[in-house]
């Protein structure tokens, strides 16, 4: 699919992503403004919402051989993604509902599958708002937490097929962690 065949807001959106996305740094304040602006379009986004609703899982809008692509992803209420790495620059933006975004830093990994995380920030991000993850900051968990609004409806914009790299996911409770190697999509919902 080129961006010529996208329709209207999909093909501004990633006309005006390509500058900010081509440099060795992208400008991240940027891409999630125009992932933040995009989401406020209830009326274009709602049968994206259709194709996922009442449903975990994500769909894509987008999705390119290489470079940034786009997904509508949810989580049922009550359900935490397992913590994990992209490898590539994320933003993710709600077209609905709260989601409840967690960072993490790593601060000790051994070869032998241990590994300490901290919790370094917990957001609750709803419409109009967004998170951005820049590797190798990226370990985080995003979901919906029980009594924190209803589970979101996410745009999901990142800067290339993270399952092309190699990653990790973590699993504080255990104090372990293991590689994603490419073409692994991880476990989707934590454990």
């Amino acid at each position: 699919m080129t961006l010529a065949t996208l329709d209207s807001p999909i093909r501004t959106l990633f006309e005006r992503l390509e500058p900010l996305a081509a440099s060795p740094a992208p400008d991240m304040p940027a891409i999630a403004g125009l992932l933040t602006e995009v989401a406020k379009d209830q009326e274009y986004f709602a049968h994206h919402i259709d194709r996922v609703r009442d449903k975990s899982g994500g769909k894509p809008i987008h999705i390119p051989d290489r470079g940034p692509r786009l997904m509508i992803v949810h989580r049922l209420s009550g359900e935490m993604g397992a913590v994990h790495s992209h490898k590539v620059w994320v933003a993710i933006a709600p077209l609905a509902g709260v989601e409840t975004h967690r960072l993490y830093e790593v601060a000790k990994k051994s070869a032998d599958g241990h590994a300490t995380l901290r919790l370094a920030e917990e957001r609750h991000v709803g419409v109009g708002e967004s998170v951005t993850l820049v590797p190798p900051q990226d370990v985080h968990a995003h979901g919906h937490v029980e009594g924190i609004g209803e589970a979101a409806y996410l745009l999901i914009l990142s800067g290339d097929n993270q399952v092309s790299y190699e990653r990790e996911q973590y699993e504080p409770k255990d104090g372990t962690w293991r590689a994603l190697k490419p073409g692994d999509g991880g476990d989707w919902l934590a454990k």
